[in-house]
């Protein structure tokens, strides 16, 4: 088991802005050269959300093979925070970060000549570190901040996984400066991969339910969106629910930058297998095949899949809502669709069958899932289930635009799902 392997989608995804030229040997090291040191305060380690902004910027960090490092006292796990066993929150991060990429892991402590000194709810630092930032979170959104305002959040985890997705998406960006010498387009990349002084996000509306009984649901895919939203699912404190996930495939060592569920114990096992034993709360019923045209589904479908055909089957199987996550490049792309509205092939109405390893990273694929079960909750609440908004589109790099992603979806007289939105369209 090689990194180079075990990083492979993610070593494609940074040349999208790199002369061709450069070795994997030189985009490996940036990613590796990169020290992170998270400080959390008590304020933060008291609550589910903060514990989750730990976990997530940790565990999403060193997917992408940057050095992690923790400062905090050690406490203990409150609510499920899977991969991660119950018990001492700290000392079960490291145990998973043993058990991720080969030859990485995440350490205790404060090492000086930090790229990133991330500060998470109220403590006092003076760690030598090239950039300071501060996270916080509420319960349906998250911030990056130049400094700690304390911790928002309490419970509800939502907000608190956003907030770590900003962190490695700023670790990351770190990593393609140095890389800066080998753009494409120097201008558009450094404009690209700038740091970010200060955004929020919300997920949701602050009136979205915090549903933790959940409608039986099936997932079609048990890749990088379904880890995902699984990965935020089972963090609901309390939750109850069933599902069924269906996946013909079994982990290998390049899922493991991006599926965040995923450990390397447990590669070659069937990717089904291995969720529903994570999906803590959520009982998963592992159905290890393929999704195909004709195949009955639940009435509540979320969909993480690649390939746009299955898209197009699932839509025509009938489902009274259908969530569908999806990344390409850094875009992320998730959208929703009730039996009313413009469907997922009006949306995707060309058949581009994706040919060959698909470039992907740890913090898009977790932007991406985690945006999906967010819409879904939406979807239950005074909103229902035909959203106005049915697609957010947003670039994982850049937060500060996250907000203005949100669009709805034109019904289109070609397609292929032959939806009743579009014939309609057709017919006028």
């Amino acid at each position: 088991m090689s990194l180079n392997e075990a990083l492979s989608r993610t070593l494609l995804l940074m040349r999208t802005d790199l002369d061709a030229s450069v070795p994997d040997g030189a985009l490996l090291d940036a990613l590796t050269s990169v020290r992170v040191v998270l400080h959390a305060g008590a304020d933060a380690m008291a609550t589910h959300s903060g514990q989750t902004a730990l976990v997530t910027a940790a565990l999403t960090m060193a997917r992408s093979g940057h050095e992690v490092w923790i400062d905090c006292a050690d406490v203990d796990t409150i609510g499920a925070q899977p991969p991660l066993e119950p018990g001492s929150l700290i000392d079960a991060i490291v145990a998973v970060g043993k058990d991720l990429l080969p030859g990485c892991s995440i350490a205790r402590g404060a090492p000086p000549n930090n790229d990133l000194a991330v500060t998470i709810g109220t403590v006092a630092t003076s760690i030598e570190s090239t950039r300071r930032i501060a996270i916080d979170a509420g319960d349906w959104w998250g911030r990056i901040a130049p400094q700690s305002a304390g911790w928002s959040g309490s419970d509800w985890p939502l907000g608190g996984i956003c907030a770590g997705v900003l962190v490695a998406s700023e670790a990351f960006r770190i990593a393609m400066r140095r890389l800066a010498d080998h753009a494409r387009a120097r201008d558009y990349f450094d404009e690209l991969y700038a740091e970010t002084a200060d955004a929020t996000f919300a997920l949701a509306p602050e009136n979205t339910p915090k549903a933790i009984s959940l409608p039986h649901f099936d997932l079609v895919s048990g890749g990088a969106i379904a880890n995902a939203a699984l990965f935020a699912l089972a963090r609901l404190p309390g939750v109850v629910g069933s599902g069924r996930v269906l996946d013909d495939d079994v982990s290998a060592l390049s899922n493991l930058n991006r599926n965040a569920l995923l450990v390397r114990s447990a590669l070659e096992i069937a990717k089904v297998t291995d969720l529903a034993h994570r999906a803590k709360g959520v009982a998963i019923d592992p159905e290890p095949v393929r999704y195909v045209m004709g195949m009955p589904v639940a009435p509540i479908v979320l969909v993480g899949v690649d390939d746009i055909p299955s898209r197009w089957a699932v839509q025509a199987a009938g489902p009274n809502w259908l969530g569908v996550g999806a990344t390409e490049g850094f875009a992320v792309l998730v959208s929703s669709h009730s039996p009313s509205q413009p469907c997922v092939g009006c949306l995707h109405p060309a058949a581009a069958t994706p040919t060959g390893p698909i470039p992907t990273a740890a913090f898009v694929s977790l932007l991406s899932g985690l945006l999906l079960v967010a819409r879904w909750l939406r979807s239950l609440g005074p909103e229902g289930p035909a959203l106005a908004d049915q697609q957010v589109f947003i670039n994982a790099l850049r937060p500060e635009g996250w907000t203005f992603g949100a669009m709805p979806v034109a019904p289109n007289s070609g397609c292929p799902v032959a939806c009743t939105a579009s014939t309609a369209r057709a017919a006028a």
